[in-house]
C-alpha cells in the first residue's frame, strides 16, 4: 500500500507531464511551421564576349618581336604586353630587322564589295615619346573586351610604327638610319622645302633629319602603303608630349565631309574632358600634310601630355571614351582618293608592297 500511494502521485505527475510537453511541442509546431519556399529568379549575368585575336599563328620572326616587347614592358612596368595574343599582319622589316606590324579588327575582305566606316590607329612612330606605345597596345586589349564598338567597323592598329628607335636602351624620335619619318612623308613640296626647312627653321638639328629623299625609309613605305590599302575614312595618329589634339583635313568650308570631320574633333575633345584643341601648322613629310592636307584623310593628332610610363593607364582611361566615339563615328570615304604626288607610287594589289 505505502508502495502504491507513494508512486501514485509519481504517475500522476508523469502522465500530466507528458501530456504538457505534448502540447507544448504541438503549440512549437504550429508556432514554427516552416514556410513555403518561394523560388526567386536569379539575375543571369550577360555574357562577356571577347573578340578572339588570334585567327592565325605569327611567324617565328613575329612571335620573337613579341617576346622583345615583352621585356621592354617588363622595363617600363607594364605588366604583360599579351603581344603574342594577337595573330599580326607582317610584310615589311625596319633597317635593323624589327617586323612593322599591324593588327585588323573586323574582316577586310569586306573592303572588296562595299564601303566600311575605317578607322587607322597609329602609335609609335617616335621612339623616344613612350606613353603613344603603350596606349596603342591598350587600344588592342580594350577592342578584344568591348567588342560592341566594332560592330559594322573597321579598326586597323599599328602599335609600333618605327620599332628601331623604341627598342634600344635609350629611345630616339629618329630611326636607325638617323631619320625623322614623320619628315619623311612624299608631301608635294618634299624636293623643294624638305632639306631647306631642317637647315633653316631646325639648325640642322638631328633629331628632325628628313632624310636623302622622301619615302626613303621603311617605316614611311610602311605607313603610306597602309593608308593605300585601307582607305581609311580617318585616322588617329598617337605622339607625345604637346597636350593637344590637332586635325589635318577637309574643312567645314571646302568639303560637306569637313563638317562631319571637324564635329568629330570637337567631340572627341568634349569626351577627354576638353581636352586643349591646337590648329597645330602641319610640315613639309608629316603624316599630317600627306594624309590630312594633300589626300584629305581626316587625320587627327592625339598628342598625349607627357612620356612620364608611369602614367599610361591614366592616360588612356582620359581617351577611351573618345577613341570609342571615334571609331564608331563615320566619315565619307569620298574626302581621300586625291591623286599621287610626284613622289609616290601607285600600290599594287601585292600584299608584299607593304
Amino acid at each position: 500500500m505505502k508502495i502504491f500511494i507513494l508512486l501514485a502521485p509519481f504517475l500522476f505527475t508523469s502522465c500530466t507531464l507528458i501530456e504538457v510537453i505534448n502540447r507544448t511541442e504541438k503549440h512549437d509546431l504550429e508556432s514554427h511551421k516552416v514556410p513555403e519556399i518561394v523560388q526567386k529568379e536569379v539575375p543571369v549575368e550577360p555574357e562577356i564576349k571577347i573578340i578572339n585575336t588570334k585567327t592565325f599563328e605569327n611567324s617565328e620572326k613575329v612571335t620573337q618581336y613579341c617576346s622583345k616587347m615583352d621585356i621592354y614592358f617588363k622595363k617600363y612596368n607594364w605588366g604583360k604586353s599579351n603581344c603574342n595574343d594577337y595573330s599580326w599582319n607582317h610584310v615589311r622589316n625596319s633597317y635593323l630587322g624589327n617586323p612593322i606590324i599591324w593588327h585588323v579588327f573586323g574582316d577586310e575582305k569586306l573592303l572588296e564589295t562595299q564601303k566600311v566606316n575605317t578607322t587607322m590607329i597609329l602609335c609609335g612612330v617616335h621612339g623616344d615619346e613612350i606613353t603613344p606605345i603603350k596606349f596603342c597596345f591598350d587600344i588592342l586589349e580594350d577592342l578584344k573586351n568591348n567588342p560592341e564598338v566594332l560592330e559594322g567597323n573597321l579598326v586597323v592598329v599599328a602599335p609600333l610604327v618605327a620599332p628601331d628607335s623604341f627598342m634600344r636602351e635609350k629611345p630616339t624620335r629618329y630611326n636607325a638610319r638617323g631619320v625623322d619619318v614623320n619628315r619623311n612623308f612624299p608631301t608635294k613640296d618634299w624636293n623643294k622645302n624638305a632639306i631647306k626647312l631642317w637647315k633653316s627653321r631646325y639648325k640642322s638639328d638631328k633629331r628632325r633629319y628628313p632624310g636623302a629623299k622622301a619615302m626613303s625609309e621603311q617605316e614611311t613605305h610602311f605607313q603610306v602603303n597602309l593608308i593605300k590599302r585601307y582607305k581609311p575614312n580617318k585616322i588617329i595618329t598617337v605622339h607625345s608630349p604637346l597636350t593637344l589634339i590637332d586635325y589635318d583635313g577637309p574643312s567645314a568650308h571646302e568639303h560637306e565631309g569637313g563638317v562631319l570631320a571637324e564635329e568629330l574633333l570637337i567631340q572627341m575633345s568634349d569626351k577627354a574632358g576638353k581636352y586643349r584643341i591646337n590648329n597645330y601648322p602641319f610640315f613639309t613629310g608629316s603624316l599630317g600634310n600627306w594624309a590630312g592636307n594633300e589626300r584629305q584623310i581626316p587625320t587627327y593628332t592625339l598628342e598625349l601630355p607627357n612620356s612620364d610610363w608611369t602614367k599610361t593607364k591614366k592616360f588612356f582611361n582620359t581617351f577611351k571614351t573618345a577613341i570609342h566615339h571615334a571609331i564608331t563615328h563615320p566619315l565619307s570615304k569620298d574626302m581621300n582618293q586625291k591623286m599621287l604626288t610626284d613622289n609616290e607610287e601607285p600600290v599594287k594589289k601585292d600584299d608584299n608592297v607593304l
